[in-house]
Formats: C-alpha cells, structure tokens, sequence
C-alpha cells in the first residue's frame, strides 16, 4: 500500500514538472511568435526590456507618390490612390503588463474612439485577449489594430507569453 502511494506521488510531482516545463516552452513559443507577429507594431513585452520614456507612442505617416525606396523598419502599404504609405513602428500601445490591465489605460496612446467607447476599463484577461487577437476589427469595428489570428494555438501561446510579462 505504502509503495502505491509513493508511486503515486512520484507520479503526480513528475506530472506538475511536466506541465511547469510545458507552460515554460509555451511562453518560448509565444516569444518567437509575438516577437514575429505583434512587436514590429507594439514594441518589446519582455519584462527584461524597459518601457518607453513616457510611454508616449508617435506614429508618423509619410505619403510617396513615386518612389520605390523602402523605408528602414517601416511597413510599406499602397493607398487607394495607388501611393504608397509608410508607417513608422510602434503602432500600437507597448503590450507589456497587458495582462491585466484595463482597457485604453496607456497614458499618451491616442486609442480609436470605438476602441474606447466598447472596451475602455474592461480589464485584459485570458478570453478578452483571446477574442481581441482572433478579429478586433470583428469585435469592435473601427479600431486601429488589423491583426487577426484564427489558429487558437497561436493566440494561446502568445497569450501565455503576454500573462508571463505582467
């Protein structure tokens, strides 16, 4: 009897190292996919990187009628009057402490007027993010964010990552 109660806690001690290791390994893939996916527009959310001063976010937008020339860590779009348009990162608020964190709570960011009239103060946990990254412009027409992601392992992972730098 003593034997199956040492096994079973064997047992149990390797399956919650188990589950610490794959919670670590779910916040390394959520790093390598925030870091593809969300940081070009919402800056680190390392909790080894340091904020921005002020968290002030500027965001320019430069108009090229008729030039090809790349802009150095900039996103290159085409307007509907064919010109091309440069935006400048960071787009978005830094993500850092998301978690959390209510709604439209960053000091300086100009967040969209339908952003805060639907979410300001709603606070930033596991489904509200989950539901945000899977189509914002679904959840709250007229935001700034166009990111979606429809695969709900990618929007966990990065969401373990996100809760791992509060």
């Amino acid at each position: 009897m003593q034997i199956r109660s040492a096994t079973g806690a064997v047992i149990l001690s390797l399956s919650m190292v188990a589950a610490v290791q794959a919670d670590e390994s779910d916040v390394a893939a959520g790093e390598k996919l925030y870091t593809s996916q969300c940081k070009i527009c919402h800056g680190s959310a390392s909790s080894q990187a340091s904020a921005p001063a002020g968290s002030q976010w500027q965001v320019a937008f430069t108009t090229m009628r008729s030039t090809t020339t790349d802009i150095d860590g900039a996103v290159l779009g085409l307007s509907p009057a064919g010109e091309r348009t440069a935006f400048a990162p960071p787009f978005g608020p830094n993500l850092r402490g998301v978690y959390g964190r209510p709604a439209g709570s960053v000091a300086g960011f100009d967040y969209s007027s339908a952003f805060l009239k639907t979410l300001k103060g709603m606070e930033w946990n596991e489904a509200a993010l989950d539901v945000w990254i899977t189509a914002p412009q679904a959840w709250v027409p007229g935001v700034y964010m166009f990111y979606k992601q429809p695969e709900p392992e990618v929007r966990r992972k990065i969401i373990e990552y996100l809760k791992a730098n509060r």
